[in-house]
Formats: C-alpha cells, structure tokens, sequence
C-alpha cells in the first residue's frame, strides 16, 4: 500500500512539472510575440519598412509555430507593412526582395495576403515583364540601326569618291575662269566699299535702336504681368484667409448641428446627433481649435488649393476642386462630423484626384481613349501619394482613404471592390459631391442638369451612392 501512495504522488508531481513546463513555455512564446510586434510597430511609425517587415515576419513564425493562429491585430498590422513593403519594391525593383514576399505570403503565411496585396505583386510582376520586353526592344532596334548606318555610310563614302574624281577636271577650269572674273570685279567692288561701309553704319544704329526699344517693351511687360500676378496672388490668399475666418466665427453654430441640429435638439431618449449617428463622433461639442492648429489648417488649405487648381487644369475641369471641396465641407458638417475634422475634409477632397498629375495632359483632356488607356487611368487612386508628401502625417489618412478610394461603390462594384462600412466615411461624401458636381456643370459635349434632376439621378443608382449623404445633400441644396 506504501509503495502505491508513493508512486501515485511521484505521478502527480511529474504532471505538475510538465504543465508548469508547458506554461512557461507558451508565456515565453507570447512574449517574444509581443516584443517582435512593438519592434515592428516602432519602425513601421518610423519610416523603416524593411526594418518593420523583418520583425513582423519574426512575430508570424512565432503566432504559427505548432500550428498556433495569427491574431486579429497582428494580421492587420502584417497587411500595412506588406503593403508598404510592396510599393518600395514597385518603386525600386529587387528580385530577390519580391520572391522573398510572393513566398511569405503564397506559402509561409497565407492567412496575410488579401485582395489589395495579390493585385500589387500581379502589377509588379506585369511591370518587369513591359520593362524585360522594352528592353529587347530597344536592342533589336539599335542593332538594326547599326547595320544600315554602317551601309549607308559605305555606300556614301563611294558616292563622293566617284564624284570627286568626276568633278576635279570641271573644277579646275571653273576656278581659272572665276580668277579673271575676279580681278575685273576687285576694282568695281572696292570704290563701292566706301558706299556700303557708310549704308551698314547706318543700318546698324537703326537695328540697335529698334532693339533697344523691344527689349524694354518685353522687360515692362514682364514687369507688369509679375506685378498683376503677385497682386492676383495676394488677393486669393486673402480671400482664402477671410473664408477661414467667417468658418471659425461660424463654429458655434457649427457645433450646434452637430449635437442636433438647431430645432429639435432633444428626442425622447434624450440628446440625438444631426444626420446618422454613424456620421457623429460624439454629442458634446469639440474644444476650439488653438490658434497654431487653425494656421496649420490655413497653410495646408492654400497648398491644397494650389494643387487643386493644377488638377483642374491637367484635366480641362474647370473649378472642380473648388465645387467638390466646397460641398463636401457642408455634406459632413450636415452629418454631424467634427468641425476640426470637416475642414481636414474640405482640404483633402481638392486634391482627391491628384494621381491624374503622373499623366500625360493630352490623355486626360482626349475625347477618345481605347480600353488599355482608360485601365490605365484608373491606376490614378495609386499614384496620388508622391503629389501628397507635404501632408502633416496626422491627417494623411483623411488624405490617403480620398484619393485612394473615392470610386469605390456601396453595392461593392467600384474599383477596389470595398463596399458598405468598408468605404470610408471622406471617400463615400466626395464620390457624391464630384458625381453631382459633374452632373450639373456644363461639358462641351453637354449642357449641365438643373439641381433636381442631377439629384433624382443619383438617388435612382442607391447600389453606388450612399443615401445617407445624398440626403443630406437635398437638405443643403
């Protein structure tokens, strides 16, 4: 009986050392986890993708270690740095950088790669292929023109030797001919050498004159023109301030909406947001913006505007960026956004459309583009960050979700395929704003849509607009 008690507690005690074991073991695994994850995180803020993307695929073994599975939060974070991985590999090619990627996420660690991702390598893939087929081009082609350079040459070289030796007898009676004919005319021309040499002086005071004068002409009415410029400048940074000025004085009235509208603040239920409570932040007001933060805003808008206007430009639309600014400003602050965040809103939809500016002007202003061109505009969403980078990094989300994702559709059947609460809230207003904006402006191939009708044609495609904003927009229109 001894000898059984005495093994049985021997059992017990081995059993407590393997799961203490065992518990040590799975502590130590998720704080590696941890660790490697902070690191990622800290070089992904800092700019340091590479950094960023060695950490985060040390986290992952970790997480799928003994078939263990990934986190919500890592793969989201796994996504971002891939991502941004991908783009500095689409900008500066390397091959080993990209199998290394297309094999972490076809083989080691699937549950990462999504749609986003799987585009991206099959566009990187796609561009080494043009750039490899451009390449054999080119050689073929310079190959070619060597050989009939060499021929032509040739063929030129016994040209002139046969006409040389043809022309040399010609040549040398010709010359004794214009001997004698030039000493006959030496004597003419010398007594009207004095004539001439008196005509050109003239002649070159009158040119020199005339010169003088145009010259000044053209220095005064570059003057002029810079002058009217500067001023013209002055004037629109002015009245930019003076609009920034009347939206500050405007914020009481502004926060008042968004707790509720200036009637009927109070449901049964107690306060309630103006518009849908999916538009709200929350109903206590925000605090006033210091007087740093609206200067910021006032810089970031003039640049803004800038690049709006070099948009329009490039694209022949005339004061887009101001239209579709100005109302998506009054859609959001109808829907209860922040007034701090519905001018981050205002500034971002001006440049929207900037990825257009990587474009040659000719293609965005054709009355025609075959099929391969009009895929190739829409690589625009894509293209936007280079023209963003004076963005503060506080607001370049606003600025990232307008440009990236403002063709996207509520039924799921834009470009990227994001539908419903997936669409960001700037992206879903602006793609409003630019669609009733386009319909009620005049083209040269149409005339524009009074007010009703550009708003019953948007309410009769629900599966692409969002209901919510084009209601908001009758109430403003």
């Amino acid at each position: 009986m001894l000898l059984n008690k005495i093994k049985k507690l021997i059992s017990v005690f081995l059993g407590l050392v393997v799961i203490s074991s065992i518990a040590y073991a799975q502590t130590s695994q998720d704080a590696l986890i941890q660790r490697y994850l902070e690191k990622a995180n800290a070089e992904f803020d800092e700019g340091n993708i590479e950094a960023a993307y060695k950490n985060i695929n040390a986290t992952l073994s970790f997480c799928t270690t003994n078939g263990g599975v990934i986190p919500a939060n890592v793969l989201v974070i796994s996504r971002s740095i891939y991502l941004q991985r991908l783009k500095e590999i689409q900008r500066k090619y390397n091959e080993n950088a990209y199998i290394d990627v297309k094999t972490n996420l076809e083989e080691k660690f699937p549950n990462v790669n999504n749609t986003e991702l799987t585009k991206l390598l099959r566009q990187i893939a796609a561009d080494v292929v043009a750039t490899e087929k451009a390449a054999d081009k080119k050689q073929q082609k310079d190959f070619i023109d060597s050989i009939k350079s060499s021929t032509a040459s040739t063929n030129d070289a016994i040209s002139e030797l046969g006409n040389k030796m043809l022309d040399q007898s010609e040549q040398t009676k010709q010359m004794m001919q214009q001997s004698l004919e030039q000493q006959k005319e030496t004597t003419q021309l010398m007594r009207e050498d004095s004539k001439k040499t008196q005509k050109s002086i003239t002649m070159i005071f009158v040119v020199v004159v005339i010169i003088v004068v145009v010259i000044l002409l053209i220095v005064g009415l570059i003057l002029l023109i810079m002058h009217v410029s500067v001023k013209q400048n002055k004037m629109q940074q002015q009245q930019y301030a003076e609009a920034f000025k009347l939206l500050a004085q405007n914020q009481s009235q502004t926060n008042q909406l968004m707790i509720g509208g200036i009637a009927s603040l109070y449901s049964d239920d107690g306060l309630k947001l103006a518009g849908s409570s999916t538009w709200s932040q929350e109903a206590l007001p925000e605090p006033e913006d210091s007087e740093e933060e609206k200067e910021a805003l006032r810089e970031l808008a003039v640049k803004c505007e800038e690049l709006g206007s070099k948009i329009d430009h490039a694209t022949g639309r005339k004061n887009n960026s101001k239209n579709v600014s100005e109302l998506v400003f009054k859609l959001a602050t109808r829907l209860g956004v922040r007034q701090h965040e519905a001018m981050v809103y205002f500034c971002a939809s001006m440049v929207y459309d900037a990825g257009f500016l990587t474009f040659d002007p000719k293609m965005l202003t054709a009355e025609q583009l075959t099929d391969e061109q009009r895929k190739d505009l829409a690589r625009h969403i894509d293209l936007a960050e280079s023209q963003l980078q004076f963005v503060p990094k506080k607001y370049w989300d606003v600025f990232y979700n307008a440009a990236k994702f403002h063709h996207e559709n509520e039924d799921g059947s834009g470009y990227l395929g994001y539908k419903g609460n997936d669409i960001p809230k700037i992206a879903k207003i602006i793609r409003v704003a630019d669609s009733y904006n386009a319909l009620s402006s005049k083209r040269s191939f149409r005339g524009g849509m009074d007010k009703d009708s550009a708003i019953e044609k948007l309410e009769q495609s629900s599966n692409i607009y969002n209901m919510d904003v084009i209601n908001a927009l009758k109430d403003i229109i």
